[in-house]
């Protein structure tokens, strides 16, 4: 390219100048090429609970106070998905994903929706405790403790099985391997299938405190437990200020299997 009509000293700046443009330009570019990704939007997780996992117990007063933080369990969900707290079903139908930690009762109306969700394509893990032993700072009867027992029944017998409180474990804390990691467990409960009947829904394995069912088009796994979110059940003492690791998998159990619900993996279970 040729500058003519200008002196050569203005030819000079003339050329530093493009010789400037075009350096910029190739600067610009490279660093729209170097930019990382934008990171994708984290799935969405409904989350239904009475456990005080977003907030502490004394409610939102107590959460604002600069000592307060969510549950540690709640963090490490926070991590991999948007947790969206639900009260209620309301727009249930906008979510994929839910997550029922121990929750309040339902009225007959929820329960019919909540079905037809899973039926309808929904992935549900449900945490239903038979006799939680979660501390709280509540007496027994008050509304803000967590709920002392499942009260989802009808569910659960419209899926073919039940909940059930063994009466015969000597000790109530339980440890057993499952998916390769330590579970530790409190007053676990057990699933049944109802009146001892087979049932085309619902796979009951792990020493009866975990079964996969196939409801419709979606899928529930549910866990006859909730005091294992509890810390400690699975964050440990001693060791953890070293290692900084759980001592139990608990969390990473959770955690798996909200995956397998969200990819639909299946899993090989065994029988009862």
């Amino acid at each position: 390219m040729k500058l003519t009509g200008f002196g050569p000293a203005i030819q000079k700046r003339l050329w530093v100048g493009v010789l400037l443009v075009l350096g910029l330009v190739f600067l610009l570019s490279a660093m729209a090429y170097l930019r990382p990704a934008k990171e994708a939007p984290l799935p969405k997780l409904g989350l239904m609970t009475t456990l005080p996992l977003q907030w502490s117990e004394g409610g939102i007063e107590a959460a604002v106070k600069d000592d307060a933080a969510p549950h540690p369990a709640y963090v490490r969900l926070t991590a991999a998905y948007n947790v969206v707290p639900r009260d209620d079903l309301d727009g249930i139908d906008r979510l994929s994903l839910l997550l029922l930690a121990q929750p309040r009762a339902m009225s007959p109306t929820e329960l019919v929706k909540l079905d037809a969700w899973v039926r309808g394509g929904g992935r549900l893990l449900l945490l239903a405790d038979p006799a939680l032993q979660w501390g709280s700072l509540y007496p027994l009867g008050d509304k803000r403790r967590p709920l002392f027992t499942s009260l989802l029944s009808p569910l659960f017998s419209h899926w073919g099985i039940e909940l059930v409180l063994p009466i015969d474990k000597a000790e109530p804390v339980s440890v057993r391997q499952i998916d390769g990691l330590t579970i530790r467990t409190l007053t676990p409960g057990e699933w049944r299938t109802k009146n001892g009947e087979k049932t085309a829904s619902c796979r009951i394995a792990d020493n009866a405190i975990y079964a996969d069912c196939a409801v419709g088009k979606g899928r529930a796994l549910l866990i006859a437990d909730a005091d294992l979110l509890d810390t400690p059940q699975w964050e440990g003492r001693g060791a953890r200020i070293l290692t900084r690791a759980d001592e139990s998998g608990n969390v990473q159990w959770i955690e798996k299997l909200l995956i397998e619900l969200r990819n639909g993996q299946a899993r090989e279970i065994q029988g009862n």
